[in-house]
């Protein structure tokens, strides 16, 4: 019998990694070989025309030396990325509770509410950017319609950061709002109902029932965001393209240029390398805050 166990157990064990060993050549092939690669070319000169050459740490020389800017592009890219994700999050969060309330049509709009999040975004950027248009764009029209004069919008770094946040919020909320969603119906709801016979306000349930029992849920979109936050490229090109005059060019959007335009790959590395190691200094420093706090509360 143990025998036949045995061989049940490998047999099984062999199905599951004949199921999972594609997925990771996948993962490894699009992901992790291009990794070390734009790891390796970050220590290189490399154009893509010749074969790379060796120059060791000089482009990380270059990346921190405060005259090329980079300096000023990574913070440009964290605090936009630090609003952006807290306006997402929080603005989620509402929208999540707004869900799940009940209410006749709320299927639809929790469907219609996710719409943003799977729409191609070179098309919503497009209807985007003619709104914004300075003569024939929507916004400026009802300006005008109202007796304001219109705005250039282009021309203003407050203006241009700021629809590059909205766009950025609204093209993610729907996403963040399913998953508080899901959050907050895995509450059980015998925990909101022995609140309220306790006497507690709508409040008081918000806080020391919901907020808790959401704190994983919670955990998983800030890191996402994170990630999400410094990434963000496509939004900045296809908004603001770092106008009016560079002053919401960001340092991802300075990675693409740098390698899929002007093909130098060593910068385009080497930027991406530290980018990426920031990028998971904020989750690791975030995940030791939150096991940090779970630990104290525990103890």
């Amino acid at each position: 019998m143990a025998l036949k166990r045995l061989s049940r157990e490998k047999r099984e064990a062999r199905i599951a990694y004949m199921i999972i060993i594609p997925f990771f050549i996948y993962i490894a092939f699009w992901n992790l070989i291009p990794l070390v690669q734009g790891i390796f070319y970050g220590f290189t000169n490399f154009n893509a025309l010749s074969p790379p050459t060796w120059v060791g740490l000089n482009n990380f020389r270059r990346f921190f030396d405060p005259v090329n800017q980079y300096i000023t592009l990574l913070w440009r890219q964290i605090w936009m990325g630090v609003l952006a994700l807290s306006i997402n999050t929080v603005l989620s969060f509402f929208i999540g509770l707004a869900l799940n309330a009940k209410m006749k049509g709320r299927g639809f709009f929790r469907v219609s509410v996710y719409i943003p999040a799977v729409a191609a975004v070179s098309v919503t950027t497009a209807v985007f950017v003619s709104l914004l248009d300075p003569i024939n764009g929507g916004l400026n029209r009802f300006l005008i319609s109202v007796g304001q004069n219109p705005i250039a919008w282009s021309h203003s770094q407050f203006w241009m950061v700021f629809w590059v946040i909205v766009f950025f919020v609204w093209r993610n909320v729907g996403m963040a709002a399913i998953i508080w969603l899901g959050g907050l119906q895995g509450i059980d709801p015998a925990l909101h109902e022995a609140a309220q016979i306790d006497g507690a306000s709508k409040f008081q349930r918000l806080r020391y029932v919901t907020l808790p029992g959401l704190r994983f849920v919670a955990g998983y979109i800030i890191l996402t965001g994170i990630i999400a936050v410094m990434q963000m490229f496509d939004v900045v090109m296809f908004i603001s393209a770092g106008n009016p005059f560079g002053q919401t060019d960001v340092l991802m959007y300075r990675i693409y240029r740098y390698g899929a335009v002007h093909f130098n790959l060593g910068m385009a590395g080497t930027s991406s390398t530290i980018l990426g190691a920031l990028t998971l200094v904020f989750a690791v420093i975030y995940l030791r805050f939150n096991f940090k706090r779970e630990e104290n509360e525990h103890a």
